[in-house]
């Protein structure tokens, strides 16, 4: 299970890449004698966790140098701690040993006496192609126990080294083999009027802090959250923060180890209930190196973001690639500047699942469950008694329900599986919302491809037919997935049913638009796209505006619905 701590505020570091930045507030004091307000005073440190006297989790994090041919794909490399105690590092989870890369390895379940580890040994069983690391570290348990710059070329032609021992075996002659503690964030979560969830990733199991004041008086900082990652959860936490006022700017920062790192902001939402006018922007299908999409997103300043499904492309069941796959993700540096102060919310497809058109009769898919709890700061995740991704959350007057298209998929001869089937029609019957936005990775209109509502026409017309029957207004669809971006009106029992499908954010596009499944309102393809969503709920007839743009923020097609048409 991800560290979640029910605390006080919010918190947040720099992007990928970025340097450490000197405090920008006055040394945090202790809470005043006598105070009991839990709003107004310093979060105590509550100390670390107790470390076991056998080691159970190892984690190695290797970086690989810069040069061109530093990098290598063999599966041919080990680290042992002892003659008998070696581990393999396997270069097929996602891009581990490539050059310039970090690579990460978690081995649990062991049962290690640290007395008998009498060495840092690293060894190629087969193969020649050269590796060179840089850099090493190792933590038992989370605590580092190694860490040592290395200047060696592991493989087995001439001037490269197939065995590579330190001669000083396990000690500490660096910090981290990454760059910085905190490796990756912060990410910015679900933003509620009164909280607000930041997640971030640290190198080993050390202390972390979050300070948070309003924007406009910064000598009201306090430290509101502790955490101490754990190794078995990728040293990824996620703090929650309380005790914060409505529509209101805070401004942020995590420390680690005391050391504070680059503040970010964010606004809170406003009341459950509240009209108003705000945007959400929404995208899916991230795959591209380069993802400079996300700094026009950010340029446009959406109070809410939503990634809807091929966030990356794993395409594995496998925990290391997975997590490998959302690192690289949080070092797309425009995508970690919009995610670090624009509440971001997300839901899963098949590529960052467990693979290409994959069902939840998947080998693996606990593993994608797991890896992407672990890197998302949402509400929710399922049920208690239920897994899968899907949650509800609430901005002013508008519910969106995000839902799970793969972890249930054909199992029950469903799509969504029974049980999610049947929260999604008891969220949707109990919302009082002016909108309901129900979000999904697949597309909703038939269109004949496959992969997508096509292949459950019959549980998605029982849904349709059940907003007809319980004169539930206001419901709008929006979806992923296919490589291009449309704005769809689909024929429905009650009402005709916007269908908004956003895509792709960084990714090849390869499908045209076709004026299939529904009347088509708007389409644009050939290029990378987001849609922006505009909500004014202050008229007397509210309305929704999509608006589909181009990756430079170009508006290629829009349309408009009031109310009034949606019940």
């Amino acid at each position: 299970m991800r560290l979640v701590l029910l605390l006080l505020a919010a918190c947040a570091p720099d992007p990928p890449g970025s340097q450490r930045s000197p405090p920008t507030t006055p040394p945090v004091s202790s809470p005043p004698t006598g105070t009991t307000d839990p709003c107004a005073s310093d979060v105590p440190d509550p100390g670390p966790p107790t470390a076991p006297r056998r080691i159970r989790t190892l984690t190695v994090t290797v970086a690989t140098g810069p040069g061109e041919f530093d990098g290598t794909d063999d599966d041919t490399i080990q680290l042992c701690l002892a003659e008998k105690v070696c581990f393999p590092l396997n270069g097929a989870t996602g891009e581990q040993l490539a050059s310039r890369a970090t690579g990460v390895w978690m081995i649990s379940d062991l049962d290690l006496d640290p007395a008998d580890l009498d060495r840092v040994e690293l060894r190629v069983t087969n193969g020649a192609n050269q590796w060179k690391p840089i850099r090493m570290d190792l933590r038992f348990d989370g605590l580092p126990a190694y860490c040592a710059a290395l200047d060696v070329a592991i493989g087995t032609e001439a001037g490269e080294s197939p065995v590579w021992s330190d001669p000083a075996g396990l000690h500490l002659d660096c910090d981290s083999a990454w760059e910085r503690q905190l490796t990756h964030g912060s990410l910015l979560g679900a933003v509620t009027a009164s909280s607000a969830l930041v997640w971030a990733r640290t190198d080993a199991t050390r202390p972390v802090s979050a300070r948070i004041w309003p924007s406009t008086d910064p000598t009201a900082a306090r430290v509101a959250a502790w955490a101490y990652p754990a190794a078995e959860d990728d040293f990824t936490a996620e703090l929650e923060v309380g005790c914060l006022e409505p529509s209101t700017a805070y401004t942020y920062e995590v420390l680690v180890d005391g050391v504070p790192n680059a503040p970010g902001t964010f606004t809170t939402a406003p009341r459950p209930g509240d009209k108003g006018t705000w945007r959400l922007s929404f995208g899916s299908c991230s795959k591209e190196e380069s993802q400079g999409i996300f700094a026009s997103i950010l340029g446009g300043n959406p109070d809410l973001f939503a990634f809807v499904g091929d966030n990356h492309y794993a395409n594995s069941a496998d925990l290391d690639t997975l997590r490998w796959y959302y690192r690289w993700s949080l070092e797309r540096f425009e995508r970690a500047a919009l995610v670090r102060s624009v509440p971001t919310l997300a839901t899963w497809d098949d590529h960052d699942f467990v693979g290409n058109d994959t069902l939840g009769t998947a080998p693996g898919k606990e593993q994608a469950l797991r890896a992407f709890r672990e890197y998302w700061a949402n509400p929710g995740a399922g049920l208690a008694d239920v897994d899968g991704v899907f949650f509800a959350h609430t901005r002013g007057d508008v519910d969106l329900i995000f839902l799970d298209d793969r972890y249930w998929r054909g199992v029950e001869g469903s799509l969504l599986g029974l049980a999610q089937h049947a929260w999604l029609t008891e969220q949707l019957v109990a919302s009082n919302a002016t909108f309901k936005l129900v979000i999904d990775g697949s597309q909703w209109s038939f269109t004949g491809a496959g992969d997508s509502w096509d292949d459950f026409p019959t549980e998605r017309d029982a849904l349709f037919q059940t907003l007809a029957d319980e004169q539930i207004g206001g419901v709008l669809l929006l979806s992923g997935d296919i490589h291009r971006s449309e704005l769809r009106l689909l024929d429905a029992p009650g009402y005709p049913l916007p269908e908004i499908t956003s895509s792709p954010l960084a990714q090849t596009s390869l499908t045209s638009c076709a004026a299939l499944g529904g009347e088509l309102l708007a389409c644009a393809d050939g290029g990378n796209f987001w849609i922006d969503l505009d909500v004014d709920t202050t008229a007397a007839d509210p309305t929704i505006t999509a608006t589909i743009r181009d990756q430079s923020g170009i508006a290629v097609g829009s349309a408009t619905w009031a109310r009034s048409a949606l019940e």
